[in-house]
């Protein structure tokens, strides 16, 4: 029923602007949530998560493996190719900073309390970029700015159709997240991760550390099935 409702509202909101059905479908699935509270979103998605592991072929294994050699190839020159950020963007970068990530019809999302129960809440919609030295969220009716080098820990979740990238900060009491598609939401992840790297002078670990899964699926792949 959940799921019926949010995909008719994905439905409407591409009827009434193209490019909206997203964003909409996410505020109705923010307010499904809220009203069920009875929704295990990290249980379920682990399941899926450990079923997709157990089907591993070959050939899924080689297509990670790709992708991980053109992430390598990126962040080996990402300061000689980096990702077009304008100032149309509404940010504006500094003379040594790169971007490495955009991510359009995102959503803010905080955790708002009420009666002792926190619950997500979007805030506003527009895109979040991602440099080598922060991630600025560009909305309608606000622009926020998160800090790498004050990152403290960052999390995944499922919310209704979309994921939620949670961000938590020294400098911040409140943990915000960014709602997307998961497709996103994991590219943005990782290069929240070697922005991190970057930051912390451990590009070239963060570098071998890709190189060691490679090896490792290299490894898996000579007895996965076909």
């Amino acid at each position: 029923m959940r799921v019926v409702l949010v995909m008719t509202a994905i439905y409407f909101g591409d009827r009434i602007s193209p490019g909206l059905g997203f964003l909409f479908g996410l505020a109705v699935g923010l307010f499904i949530v809220i009203r069920a509270r009875k929704i295990k979103p990290v249980q379920k998605y682990k399941k899926i998560k450990s079923s997709r592991v157990a089907k591993r072929t070959k050939t899924s294994i080689e297509a990670e493996i790709a992708d991980l050699k053109e992430r390598i190839t990126f962040y080996s020159t990402y300061k000689q190719q980096p990702v077009d950020a304008s100032s149309d963007d509404g940010v504006v970068l500094q003379a040594d900073e790169h971007a490495i990530a955009i991510a359009s019809e995102v959503g803010l999302i905080e955790g708002r309390s009420s009666d002792g129960i926190t619950e997500p809440v979007l805030v506003d919609d527009g895109k979040f970029v991602v440099t080598d030295k922060r991630g600025i969220f560009v909305g309608t009716n606000e622009t926020r700015e998160f800090v790498w080098a004050k990152l403290v820990s960052h999390r995944v979740e499922p919310l209704a159709t979309a994921m939620v990238l949670y961000l938590s900060f020294s400098n911040r009491q409140k943990v915000s997240g960014i709602g997307m598609d998961q497709k996103s939401v994991l590219d943005v992840q990782q290069r929240i991760e070697f922005a991190v790297a970057v930051g912390l002078e451990r590009e070239a670990q963060f570098l071998d550390k890709l190189k060691t899964q490679i090896a490792a699926l290299e490894v898996e792949k000579t007895t996965a099935p076909d």
